[in-house]
């Protein structure tokens, strides 16, 4: 005797492999071969997965042409297979998916590329972000500043690489000049993905300000994000910086750690 959980790991597999052998003897043929009839079901749902993923990745799309993203989408597929009702999370792993897949070749920029495009995707359907209280901020005294961490929007992402993404990104916009070339050689690239005003924007930050925003809300004291921002960019001013992201709409909160307790010694 077959178990459901059993029946129902067989049909993902055959689902997703094509391969239909350990099932079909259980479907009923009604007409249709089972084999076939499983085939079908399986083809709507890597159809519907790959429409999601294209829709997804438009950038992507465009650069490397839509024959070479649904070859890439169908080896994609069966390694990560969507596991939720909303297909929009289909994208989740397929920057790391080409990053292993491209590596050390031509177009290992690709990877990339869809880091900034999931980036976009996650910062369009995140929630609602609340506003930075300043008058509270101004209110810390500067001996706790080793205390305070910033908290970045739900709604912003930072995306880094090696190559001129902003510039990629503009020149496969619709409507772009299809003549533009774009050097990968051209510059690295530290951008911000934020949501504002119900649209999605990008913004090129400096080294230091990246760095700083990236320490800061990870877990850095705003002390701590301080130093490594100036160690990356020794013109770095936090004075500048800070309400800058403010404006940006990056940071939108911020918290007082628990400070160090300090050790007493036992012996005399």
């Amino acid at each position: 005797m077959v178990s459901l959980r059993d029946l129902q790991a067989a049909f993902a597999s055959a689902v997703r492999f094509g391969d239909a052998s350990s099932i079909a003897r259980f479907v009923v043929a009604d007409g249709i071969d089972p084999e076939r009839r499983i085939g079908i079901y399986a083809n709507n749902v890597r159809e519907n997965f790959l429409a999601t993923l294209e829709a997804g990745f438009p950038v992507l799309v465009r650069l490397a042409g839509r024959d070479w993203f649904r070859q890439a989408g169908s080896g994609y597929f069966p390694l990560h297979p969507s596991r939720s009702g909303n297909l929009h999370h289909v994208g989740e792993r397929f920057a790391a998916y080409l990053e292993a897949e491209l590596a050390d070749g031509p177009y290992a920029y690709f990877a990339d590329v869809a880091r900034l495009e999931w980036a976009y995707q996650e910062v369009l359907v995140a929630a609602e972000p609340t506003t930075l209280d300043l008058v509270e901020l101004a209110a810390i005294a500067p001996e706790r500043h080793d205390q305070l961490v910033f908290e970045m929007s739900p709604a912003a992402r930072l995306v880094a690489s090696m190559y001129p993404l902003l510039a990629i990104w503009r020149a496969n916009q619709p409507g772009s000049d299809t003549t533009t070339t774009v050097r990968l050689d051209a510059g690295a690239s530290r951008l911000l993905v934020v949501r504002l005003d119900r649209h999605v924007e990008l913004r090129e930050l400096p080294s230091g300000e990246f760095v700083f925003l990236a320490a800061a809300t990870g877990g850095a004291s705003v002390v701590d994000a301080t130093a490594e921002a100036l160690a990356a960019d020794p013109e770095f001013e936090l004075v500048v910086a800070l309400p800058r992201l403010v404006r940006l709409g990056a940071l939108t909160a911020f918290h007082l750690r628990r400070p160090t307790p300090t050790l007493r010694s036992t012996h005399p």
